[in-house]
């Protein structure tokens, strides 16, 4: 007899399965036919894809990291209506569990920020733009790169428990500490005066 918690599992399997879809593994094997954990900064994600091959191909790997989100998310709610804005979540919590730790990779994976972009928008427009703001907001002032993956997930997280049930709440605190987890060695690089500084504003003015 299926229950509400084998239905979320159900949507973390499915997201996991999406998940392992890394695209900047098919946009680096086809440009280069070189794995992207061997070029550039060696993260299979946007920013070192569109840093090595070109903002084109950057473009197309977040595009594909997207996809991927959303198609998990809209299987899980078409097969499990019942759950809600919960199908949501838990499809995102697979797919970012599947795209930072590919069984087929070893479990290395990307940092999952375009999974978490697709995550907050989807769960709900209004406060995912929040959250979007929110972060760029942070990533203009700092000038770092590593923040607003981290921080988007964690202003959702306070929306959660102060918008929705405690289980929301949760789940984004969940995927902030995935984030963080992720982020590890940049967290350290930025505390130790390490981390990379980009001049958003100026870039734009270019």
């Amino acid at each position: 007899m299926r229950t509400i918690w084998t239905e979320k599992l159900y949507c973390l399997l499915i997201g996991y399965g999406f998940g392992n879809f890394v695209t900047a593994y098919v946009i680096s094997h086809w440009r280069t036919g070189k794995k992207p954990t061997e070029l550039g900064s060696g993260n299979p994600g946007t920013a070192n894809i569109g840093a090595v091959l070109g903002k084109k191909y950057g473009i197309l790997t977040l595009g594909g990291d997207l996809l991927k989100t959303i198609l998990a998310v809209l299987i899980c709610q078409l097969l499990f209506p019942d759950l809600g804005n919960l199908a949501i979540l838990y499809a995102g919590i697979g797919t970012t569990l599947g795209h930072n730790f590919p069984a087929w990779q070893n479990f290395r994976g990307g940092k999952g920020v375009a999974v978490a972009v697709a995550v907050v928008m989807l769960f709900n427009l209004k406060w995912g733009l929040l959250s979007l703001l929110i972060t760029l907001a942070v990533m203009l002032v700092t000038q770092n790169l590593t923040l607003p993956g981290i921080v988007i997930l964690l202003s959702y997280a306070v929306i959660g428990f102060s918008q929705y049930q405690l289980e929301v709440g949760l789940g984004f605190t969940g995927l902030t500490l995935l984030s963080i987890f992720s982020f590890r060695r940049d967290l350290a690089d930025l505390f130790h005066g390490r981390a990379k500084k980009v001049d958003w504003l100026k870039k734009i003015r270019h």
